[in-house]
């Protein structure tokens, strides 16, 4: 379900990302209270106007009758591009999964090497850095990812749409609440750990040689708790996007991790949404060196 495709044909304006913060419609709010969630379908507001599944975030919204909303609903999962869906379906069909490790053992089919000329590379991600990490592209021209554990094996897809909201797709059972982003790039030994939410934000740090990995989200599971502590670094750094989610994570990562390990932030400029956001090597480094000490 194409959730935030439907949301802005309600007029409601979204970021390109599957989770958000925005100012609350159903009550004059002057702080973005309300939390949207694409990929599970739904909302909640912490001032208590109610919370629950996105088509019930719609029929509030909206004040349109329940089975008008529900028609929209249907016809908002025929309008998919059938061709696009079609090519998922082959390639996880291409590969078999391993239901005990939950390991990919092979991926097929309709992706190839990014060529040379792709817009990630206007984002100034160097050619080698994608090779470095195994980056495939479709002919809808995306960007797809493999998710790697620390032994290197695959255990999931992640794909940057350039053209469709959600911005991301992760292949079928991929959990990616169990794992961590850019955990089989890290070396033997690592002294300070930069986490931050999406996958091109790991892969720009590392480009810039920072040890890092990303949660694929703004909250941190207890099983990526588990694995940072596996990785036993001397820091922990927290680089959250710079809106209400990402700071609703850190103040939740600080409590599961604060007794740990030694916990920083940073913080970025307020016309900063990411770290990937930051193109100049210095002012990055200015921020990583000037970060906050939990």
């Amino acid at each position: 379900m194409d959730w935030g495709s439907l949301l802005i044909k309600y007029g409601i304006e979204i970021p390109n990302k599957n989770e958000f913060s925005l100012l609350c419609p159903f009550h004059e709010d002057r702080r973005e209270s309300c939390s949207i969630n694409l990929d599970k379908g739904l909302w909640i507001c912490f001032a208590g106007c109610g919370q629950g599944s996105l088509k019930s975030f719609i029929w509030k919204y909206s004040g349109r009758p329940w089975k008008e909303i529900e028609s929209d609903i249907e016809s908002q999962k025929w309008d998919l591009d059938l061709a696009f869906l079609d090519d998922i379906e082959k390639e996880l069909n291409s590969g078999s999964y391993i239901q005990d490790v939950e390991i990919v053992s092979s991926y097929e089919g309709w992706t190839s090497d990014v060529p040379s000329t792709h817009w990630i590379y206007d984002r100034d991600f160097e050619i080698a850095t994608i090779s470095r990490w195994d980056c495939k592209s479709n002919r809808y021209n995306d960007l797809i990812v493999p998710c790697k554990n620390r032994e290197n094996e695959v255990l999931g897809w992640i794909t940057r749409r350039t053209q469709a909201i959600p911005k991301y797709l992760y292949s079928k059972g991929f959990r990616k609440s169990k794992t961590l982003f850019g955990i089989n790039s890290l070396p033997e030994k690592v002294d300070t750990l930069f986490v931050v939410e999406g996958a091109l934000d790991c892969m720009w740090l590392d480009q810039h040689g920072y040890s890092a990995v990303a949660i694929l989200g703004a909250m941190m599971s207890k099983a990526q708790i588990d694995l940072i502590s596996s990785i036993n670094p001397n820091e922990v750094v927290l680089c959250l996007d710079n809106d209400e989610a990402g700071r609703n994570g850190i103040n939740q990562a600080t409590i599961d991790l604060r007794n740990s390990f030694m916990l920083s932030y940073i913080e970025l400029p307020n016309n900063v949404k990411d770290v990937q956001e930051i193109r100049q090597r210095d002012v990055l480094q200015d921020i990583m060196e000037n970060r906050t000490l939990w």
